[in-house]
């Protein structure tokens, strides 16, 4: 076992709430590694010094203050409201930055993206052209083997239809 995964569980270790395979391989870690050791002794030092400590009485009413304060807090937050250009300007200027940056990746894809749906001589929208395949440009070859009466015949037919002409 390493160092640092016998200080995350030496408390479970002293307080014998650790599965017996467990226990004994920290148990091993700790009989070679003077260093844990120390970390155990220290912790049951503590835990002693907290055992004797008397723990101080909770003043009447504490908790009905407490939960008023609560209440107050959580009503001027309410009728605050949340103001986003506020926020803004209490992000860190690395957020900006991140911000901009997902922006300008973002319409770079959708750009991207958009040229890449457009068949190379596909005019501009408003030209009238004929186009010999009206699918062509969807590229769904692989929807022509559908049984007829199939969703994917159904979608064809809508695809394959001129605009304006429905059935």
């Amino acid at each position: 076992m390493r160092c640092e995964d016998v200080t995350t569980r030496l408390d479970a270790y002293a307080a014998g709430e650790l599965q017996p395979a467990l226990a004994a391989k920290l148990a091993a870690h700790l009989d070679l590694c003077e260093s844990c050791q120390q970390s155990l002794h220290r912790l049951k030092r503590l835990a002693a010094v907290l055992g004797q400590a008397s723990v101080p009485p909770v003043p009447d009413g504490f908790a009905a203050r407490i939960m008023a304060k609560a209440r107050n807090r959580r009503v001027s937050v309410a009728s605050a409201g949340w103001n986003p250009l506020r926020w803004w300007r209490l992000v860190p200027a690395p957020m900006h930055a991140a911000a901009a940056a997902v922006l300008v990746i973002g319409l770079a894809v959708g750009l991207l993206m958009s040229w890449t749906t457009l068949p190379a001589g596909q005019a501009a929208p408003g030209q009238a052209t004929v186009q010999a395949d009206p699918l062509a440009p969807y590229n769904v070859d692989y929807l022509t083997d559908a049984p007829d009466g199939s969703l994917a015949q159904t979608y064809l037919a809508l695809v394959s239809t001129p605009a304006g002409e429905g059935k």
